[in-house]
């Protein structure tokens, strides 16, 4: 009877296993066809030969600045940028056990807005100092949002309500940084604050490069400790978890990824917020979805990148169509937790 029970187990585990490979495969072939697609059409559309050969090294006029300076670092930028925020998220809901506990809803990424706008229009900084000064006010208004939430427990509901005051407050300091200084900065904070590939650089890849990677890898090795902290906070105490290290530890690593994200391109509306729930409700396996929210992130972005750029006679700005995807599934997921 046992062995009859541990066979059912062992089953129902590899059946959930090969679907999460399936999703995680499936996933993985739209990026593909994004990035394609991406590389392919611009200003000037190449051939797939004309766009193999520039990346193989080889020279073609007009096609190697298109596509080794402007195109590339979008499609690698991008694809860093979902894969952050997507991690970012989910981790944030699984801790929580929220779907509305994203960054960009919690306010941490408008700590990041706010440190860049005032590093632009204020200080008259750019480039990575007002980068580093984004990632900065991202991780330090999270550590305030930790410190103000607590008292003698950690409370799930006094996090979020303290994370969407905070982000109240600092949207106001944005607007009064605007509307206080000349109309000729104005249009850099603007663009910054819509979320854009505009302007990324192959310089700002390697640098993101490692705090992806780095940060992904400590959520990736804590992947039983986020199943058990989306249990609820009885369970891990229960199987002798340390968890307020392994919370902390979770925390920080997905404030560093979503602040880096937010440094590079701007805050990308709802990437954070969506990543998690689209990945949940794909495997249907219960799993954390680490890796497929980050592959739902690099392809909500560059499929927003895709439409903003082809899809309307005037171009808009990733943050733009990912803002404007956000607001309805927002309103579901409202309606359907009031009716569940």
């Amino acid at each position: 009877m046992n062995g009859k029970r541990k066979s059912v187990s062992e089953a129902g585990f590899h059946s959930r296993r090969r679907r999460e490979i399936r999703i995680f495969l499936g996933l993985l072939a739209i990026w593909c066809g994004l990035v394609v697609f991406l590389l392919l059409h611009g200003d000037q559309t190449y051939s797939f030969q004309t766009v193999w050969k520039v990346l193989c090294g080889e020279e073609v006029k007009g096609a190697t600045y298109a596509v080794r300076t402007i195109r590339v670092p979008r499609v690698l930028v991008g694809t860093l940028t979902g894969i952050a925020f997507g991690i970012a998220g989910n981790t944030f809901q699984k801790i929580l056990r929220n779907a509305l506990a994203s960054p960009d809803v919690m306010g941490i990424t408008s700590g990041a807005s706010a440190a860049a706008v005032f590093a632009m229009m204020v200080l008259e900084l750019g480039g990575v100092i007002t980068s580093a000064l984004a990632m900065a006010g991202g991780i330090l208004v999270a550590t305030l949002i930790l410190c103000l939430s607590r008292k003698r427990e950690f409370s799930v509901n006094r996090m979020i309500l303290t994370g969407i005051g905070i982000q109240a407050m600092l949207q106001a300091v944005i607007n009064f940084i605007i509307l206080k200084t000349s109309d000729y900065d104005i249009s850099d904070a603007l663009r910054w604050l819509s979320g854009s590939l505009n302007g990324v650089r192959m310089e700002d890849v390697p640098a993101f490069a490692v705090i992806v990677l780095v940060c992904g890898a400590v959520i990736l090795s804590q992947t039983e400790e986020l199943q058990l902290l989306s249990l609820g906070e009885e369970m891990p105490v229960l199987l002798g978890m340390r968890r307020n290290r392994s919370r902390m530890l979770l925390i920080y690593s997905a404030v560093v990824l979503c602040a880096g994200a937010a440094s590079v391109t701007g805050p990308l509306a709802s990437v954070a917020f969506m990543s998690g729930p689209i990945a949940s409700r794909l495997m249907k396996t219960g799993g954390t979805g680490t890796l497929h929210a980050g592959m739902v992130g690099a392809v909500i972005v560059l499929a927003g990148e895709a439409i903003g750029q082809f899809a309307f006679s005037t171009r808009y700005p990733v943050g733009v169509i990912t803002g404007i995807i956000g607001a309805p599934y927002l309103i579901y997921l409202l309606t359907r937790n009031k009716n569940s």
